[in-house]
């Protein structure tokens, strides 16, 4: 009984689905590389600089467009939806400026990474 209680607790403690919100996933996985004071070291977007993450979003937009033509004339919420879903994606598979597959939460599912996305890319 006692190994199945133990088990539960490992299980809840280091399931990144049972995180309340994006920023305990930041919290736990994100700060080493996108606290403002490590970003720039690592040439990674600051979590709640709002001008660099537009700019990130503003190119996954463009990947996005040239996956799905279709999309170029979003604007709005439409072209904010379309940018976090390619980001989302980048996260998943890694970017070639160095940002491992999911960071470093494997256990993330697509929605933790868009809600940790979403945390960092809002204003404080």
């Amino acid at each position: 009984m006692k190994i199945r209680m133990l088990s539960v607790v490992i299980f809840v403690f280091f399931s990144s689905s049972l995180f309340a919100s994006g920023k305990d996933i930041f919290d736990r996985f994100c700060t080493a590389c996108h606290s403002p004071s490590m970003a720039p070291m690592f040439n990674s977007p600051p979590a709640h600089d709002v001008d660099e993450w537009q700019v990130r979003k503003n190119d996954a937009f463009d990947r996005a467009v040239e996956n799905n033509a279709s999309i170029k004339g979003s604007s709005g919420s439409d072209k904010d939806n379309y940018s976090i879903d390619e980001l989302v994606q980048s996260a998943i598979n890694g970017t070639d400026k160095g940002m491992p597959p999911k960071g470093t939460c494997n256990d993330c599912t697509d929605d933790d990474l868009k809600s940790v996305i979403e945390f960092m890319s809002s204003p404080e």
